[in-house]
């Protein structure tokens, strides 16, 4: 069972690798555009193919994808592609270190934003596309993607969506899975296009910028192609669209959908309402600890904390304790649930309320029966069980990561915002990894880790770890 398992998932990679491949072309038209060293793109392209074929070739089965089939795929796709994403950053002219281009590339296809460059502008320009490509592939999902597209997956499809959608209520936008991921990639893929026009046509940024920023912004990514972030262009009319457009990335895009058509009872969501608030609350307490004029910026990096965008329009990391330990709050609730941001998500935090108030009403007439419920329908335990077990494995995870990075050396508030930043796939952190720092200076064990949480963060844990029980290999 499991030489089979480990056969159907490097023959489905493999498949993945080949038309993955395929991204390169972007970043190597890019380069011939601007008579850059188009090489490395067409180097990365045939090695990715190679691989893609040799793995699909050479481990061909026609086993069906099932349940526990599907976790083992997505945790190493979402490892391999990642892998095979730091060849631009080998070789010349950028020739990193192996550690800190996978570093680069994991940050990349999570959404994470953190980087270990110290000068962004160094970087040619069909580097920096790739840069923010990466993050536009992995703020979907890849493998969404290739569900999409691929006829071959058929109903194991299924299987693969749920994985890389793991969240505690999901729902499909069409009863085909096939028809839910072409969707939710058109939905994705017309914002991004609204949000370069805004960019480049009504706030005047030069369309290269235009296209990076935006290709970073409904991915909740946070690459941008300055060292300043956002805060290099100094224009206030496009700080306010990006604003717009975290926002809507932050927000659950079966709401987005339901819009389209025209249903505005979906704005009564109670996760949107409490997604509302909480930005709301926040912002207030920002403007509070930093005084009205900081009301922009106040606004904008709550928005792009919340739902885990990383973009910088101010070093927050020079801001009062209280305004620091707001944003670290957002770090850990993040965005909505069936959104590109990350964290633990509202609707996990909503349900935690709404079960312990529950139990404190129970408490009070123990024979009381008192179903929960979310949206006016009830809540089965089941799914109040994994969320649970969830939120402790989440806390779990950053106090084992923060401590192994404590005791590399890193101070309290630096190893604590580090993981959070990583496991929330925010960015920038506070400390010494704060908004006008980087992660290259971190010793490479800490790096090693921060990749791990990247990984563990963008498929919410249970979909990684669970590669490591003894029963999942004997199913």
């Amino acid at each position: 069972m499991v030489l089979q398992r480990i056969k159907l998932t490097l023959h489905i990679l493999g498949s993945f690798l080949k038309f993955f491949a395929l991204a390169y072309v972007i970043p190597l038209v890019t380069a011939l555009h601007y008579g850059e060293d188009w090489r490395i793109f067409l180097y990365s392209l045939l090695i990715t193919l190679a691989i893609g074929l040799s793995l699909e070739l050479g481990f061909r089965t026609d086993r069906p994808i099932e349940r526990a089939d599907g976790f083992a795929i997505v945790a190493f796709t979402w490892l391999f592609i990642p892998l095979l994403g730091t060849l631009p950053y080998l070789l010349p002219p950028m020739g990193l270190g192996f550690l800190d281009a996978f570093f680069e590339a994991m940050s990349g296809f999570t959404t994470t934003g953190a980087t270990i460059l110290e000068v962004v502008e160094e970087l040619p320009r069909s580097a920096l596309i790739w840069r923010s490509l990466t993050q536009w592939l992995g703020g979907m999902g890849v493998i969404a993607l290739f569900v999409a597209i691929l006829p071959s997956l058929g109903v194991g499809g299924s299987q693969l969506f749920n994985r890389e959608f793991p969240g505690p209520l999901s729902e499909r936008l069409r009863p085909r899975f096939k028809t839910t991921a072409r969707i939710l990639w058109s939905l994705y893929a017309g914002l991004t296009a609204v949000q370069i026009a805004l960019l480049h046509f009504l706030a005047r940024l030069p369309l290269f910028d235009s296209l990076c920023v935006s290709l970073s912004t409904m991915p909740t990514g946070g690459f941008a192609p300055h060292t300043q972030s956002i805060g290099f262009y100094g224009n206030p009319l496009a700080e306010y669209i990006i604003m717009v457009f975290m926002f809507l990335a932050g927000t659950n895009f079966i709401i987005h959908y339901h819009l389209l058509r025209r249903s505005f009872r979906i704005l009564k969501d109670e996760e949107f309402r409490l997604y509302l608030i909480i930005l709301a609350v926040a912002i207030a307490l920002l403007v509070f600890s930093q005084g009205p004029n900081s009301y922009r910026q106040s606004m904008f990096q709550a928005i792009s904390i919340m739902t885990t965008t990383g973009f910088v329009t101010a070093d927050f990391g020079s801001w009062g304790f209280g305004a620091r330990m707001v944003l670290l709050v957002l770090m850990f609730i993040g965005a909505c649930g069936g959104s590109t941001g990350g964290g633990i998500k509202v609707v996990r935090a909503l349900t935690l309320m709404k079960h312990t108030g529950v139990m404190m009403k129970r408490a009070i007439s123990p024979k009381a029966v008192i179903p929960l419920k979310y949206n006016r329908k009830p809540l089965s335990g089941g799914i109040v069980r994994d969320i649970i077990s969830f939120l402790f494995l989440y806390i779990l995870v950053a106090v084992v990561a923060a401590i192994a990075l404590s005791f590399l050396g890193l101070e309290l508030e630096t190893a604590i915002s580090a993981v959070a930043a990583t496991l929330g796939n925010v960015g920038p952190g506070l400390g010494g990894v704060g908004p006008v720092l980087n992660y290259a200076w971190l010793p490479s064990a800490a790096k090693s880790i921060l990749i791990v949480c990247m990984w563990l963060g963008r498929l919410e844990l249970f979909t990684v770890l669970m590669l490591l029980s003894p029963r999942f290999w004997k199913a």
